[in-house]
């Protein structure tokens, strides 16, 4: 499983927006490509349903988005608002997530050793 840098802080992110509270989950947080309010959010949404096929978070579609309008025919949805607090870590991202975290400090532990 490939995933790109903005997939890997979002699951990064939604990770910790359930861990800490205090961290909450937030669009605006993210370089998306789209200028637009509408098509930003549904290029947000694109993100998350793609993290979600992979089984790394879970989300009850009805719960996290509402919908309207026409269709993004280059997104495949219709998403109008997002509830990012309804969206959360699964226990395959949490795996992901941990084993990233863990990894990297074994590397910066090796290079203050080694450097």
């Amino acid at each position: 499983m490939e995933l790109n840098t903005l997939e890997r802080e979002m699951i990064i992110d939604i990770y910790d927006a359930d861990m800490f509270p205090e961290m909450p989950l937030e669009i605006e947080n993210y370089k998306l490509i789209e200028e637009d309010p509408k098509k930003k959010k549904q290029e947000f949404a694109f993100y998350l349903n793609k993290l979600k096929k992979l089984g790394l978070i879970k989300y009850e579609e009805k719960e996290a988005f509402a919908k309207g309008g026409s269709r993004s025919t280059k997104y495949n949805n219709s998403v109008t608002i997002i509830c990012e607090e309804k969206i959360h870590i699964d226990s395959k991202g949490i795996r992901l997530v941990e084993r990233s975290i863990y990894s990297n400090s074994e590397i910066k532990r090796k290079m203050y050793k080694f450097g």
